[in-house]
């Protein structure tokens, strides 16, 4: 099943627009949990002979 049939589904509209709102916080989420991550992390040395 694909996006675009989820999207084109017969579905009420404010299910199809919580469903929408839903995967775009899930996006937002993992984007920042992911720089935030980074952020955190020290960077490792990098070892030169």
């Amino acid at each position: 099943m694909t996006l675009l049939e989820i999207f084109s589904a017969p579905i009420a509209s404010g299910a199809q627009l919580f469903l929408l709102i839903v995967c775009i916080l899930v996006g937002l989420g993992a984007g920042l949990s992911a720089m935030d991550f980074r952020n955190t992390t020290p960077p490792k040395e990098s070892k030169e002979k």
